[in-house]
């Protein structure tokens, strides 16, 4: 983390203080300061906020209605994003714990948990080896376009407020062993209609021949891939999607699968067969 601010409000929702983490708080993800004796056994909320300047939020109210609109600066070529955020600072991340206020001369212990406002989409992509018993040609792998997703986000965890969902990025995917994989970065939104959902577009080039010496006998090919999500296309902040897909035809199709969601640190993965 590279900044953490704790805010309190009472139960009136008036603003009791803010508070910024040193280095050596933020290193030990800890700090202890003093509350007014008038708020011992006063319900609390405490609020923190990661990685971004929340200063100007001197009410609750402004407090939770901070929007993110920085979804193009977590999004890169793919080692860009798979070694380390790409957003100056880091990963936006809140979490809020309410919590009642000890008696005078005490300490209250307050756990706050932690949210990306983001979730992950990971894409693997795989070209089945039925393509070459089909088809006397290569199929080549060129970039993946994820389009449709939400612009912005609350920096505090609420209703989802996705703005225009017009958010799109393509990246050359990196190859290992055999396999293609690309990696986004999006912000949530709620429950969306089949048609409407956050789109994966592989884009390939068919060569007839094989031979890199012709080219007058290639042919693009798409392939989509609508995200599922959680259900009905929503996306949950720090949630992981990842997308299995495996190439066994040339016909580019769309996908409509089922998937559970996890927690970013274990994936969800939703197998896609396609082409076929």
């Amino acid at each position: 983390m590279s900044s953490l601010s704790i805010f309190v409000f009472d139960n009136a929702d008036n603003f009791v203080i803010r508070r910024d983490l040193t280095s050596s708080e933020l290193a030990a993800k800890s700090a202890t300061f003093s509350l007014p004796k008038s708020l011992a056994s006063t319900p609390c909320s405490f609020y923190a906020i990661a990685n971004y300047d929340a200063s100007s939020a001197k009410t609750r109210a402004a407090l939770t209605a901070l929007v993110e609109k920085s979804a193009a600066d977590y999004n890169g070529t793919f080692v860009e994003v798979s070694t380390a955020a790409k957003r100056s600072g880091g990963f936006v991340m809140s979490g809020m714990k309410s919590q009642t206020v000890g008696a005078v001369n005490s300490t209250t212990n307050v756990g706050i948990t932690l949210k990306r406002t983001v979730a992950k989409v990971a894409l693997q992509t795989t070209i089945d080896p039925s393509f070459a018993d089909k088809y006397a040609g290569t199929l080549t792998i060129n970039s993946v376009k994820l389009s449709k997703a939400a612009s912005q986000s609350l920096v505090v965890a609420g209703t989802p407020t996705p703005g225009a969902m017009t958010f799109s990025h393509t990246q050359t995917p990196a190859t290992a062993s055999g396999k293609t994989n690309s990696l986004f970065y999006i912000f949530e939104n709620g429950t969306l209609t089949a048609g409407n959902r956050i789109l994966l577009e592989i884009n390939a080039t068919y060569d007839s021949d094989g031979s890199a010496s012709t080219t007058d006998d290639r042919s693009e090919v798409t392939y989509s891939v609508e995200l599922t999500g959680k259900a009905a296309g929503e996306i949950l902040r720090n949630g992981y999607y990842r997308v299995a897909a495996n190439i066994t035809g040339l016909v580019g199709q769309d996908c409509a699968v089922s998937v559970t969601v996890a927690d970013w640190e274990t994936p969800v993965t939703q197998n896609v067969e396609l082409g076929a």
